[in-house]
């Protein structure tokens, strides 16, 4: 799949029905190797953790002065999702050396977001939340990824509804991946109940994050990847290096994480970097020609 001239984007959920399986980390550096191929890029931070702000360089964007979030969107129609959208940052916001990664923009999530179930559940049209703020600026983007909470909640729903593809993050096991069929089955409800509304999604990649790089450590992570090559086959994304499957383990990635600056540029030339890059190319995203 290409994206169009005109920029109807790609739009794409990172998932899991529970926490720590990479999902930020995916999104964010999902997000900065597809903003260096020159693709305009937003990713939302829908994630009370807001896991994908701080690697972005907003640590604690609740305390931003005169700043919106996601959550102010959400809650007060008057606030627009332009009003929420910061560049991304490589380092953190406003310290010595920062610097602004070209082509990549984030909607800044807010901790308050954990409140977002229970605000929803009296909304009116409350699954299209997502839909009502994302419809007005989706067209100044090529490709806009959401990185989802882990649970499959009305703001997941919301996420589904507007996206053309999931992407499903998970850790190497058994559990893991019997996990998967819930995300399949919600997928299906919400085609099925918001056909209307042009909900379509799919899923369209599962990609195991934190793979041991040595088989001495992962007897379990073989069995993994047999079990996940024989439910999903080549939804299942590949990593770079041959017969590799999905993000290697690496100590980069939370070192990443605390130093606020994305892995593409933390550790460039690092196994897990390489991975994204392949995962990049596996969903058919390439260079655009200048």
């Amino acid at each position: 799949m290409t994206v169009q001239a005109d920029r109807v984007p790609r739009i794409i959920s990172m998932t899991n029905q529970v926490g720590g399986s990479g999902k930020s980390t995916s999104a964010v550096s999902l997000g900065a190797q597809l903003a260096e191929f020159g693709l305009k890029t937003l990713v939302v931070d829908a994630d009370d953790q807001c896991d994908a702000s701080v690697a972005l360089g907003y640590m604690f964007p609740d305390q931003l002065e005169g700043q919106k979030t996601i959550y102010d969107c959400l809650t007060d129609k008057s606030v627009k999702l332009q009003d929420a959208i910061v560049p991304a940052l490589c380092g953190p916001h406003g310290a010595e050396g920062t610097r602004v990664i070209d082509n990549l923009f984030l909607v800044l999530g807010s901790g308050e977001m954990e409140n977002a179930e229970q605000y929803l559940t009296t909304a009116m049209a409350r699954e299209l939340w997502l839909k009502r703020l994302l419809d007005p600026v989706k067209g100044d983007y090529d490709v806009i990824i959401i990185d989802c909470p882990g649970s499959l909640g009305l703001v997941v729903i919301g996420a589904i509804l507007v996206s053309d593809e999931v992407v499903a993050c998970i850790k190497p096991g058994f559990k893991e991946l019997r996990g998967l069929t819930r995300i399949e089955q919600k997928i299906a409800a919400v085609q099925e109940e918001f056909v209307e509304y042009g909900a379509h999604a799919q899923l369209t990649g599962v990609l195991l994050v934190d793979v041991p790089s040595h088989r001495s450590q992962g007897a379990v992570w073989d069995d993994g990847k047999k079990m996940a090559k024989e439910a999903y086959g080549d939804l299942v994304l590949p990593g770079s290096g041959e017969g590799q499957l999905g993000i290697r383990r690496s100590t980069k990635i939370p070192e990443s994480y605390a130093h606020q600056k994305v892995l593409l540029y933390f550790d460039r030339a690092g196994d897990a970097t390489a991975d994204y890059l392949e995962v990049a190319r596996a969903m058919g995203f390439k260079r655009v020609s200048k």
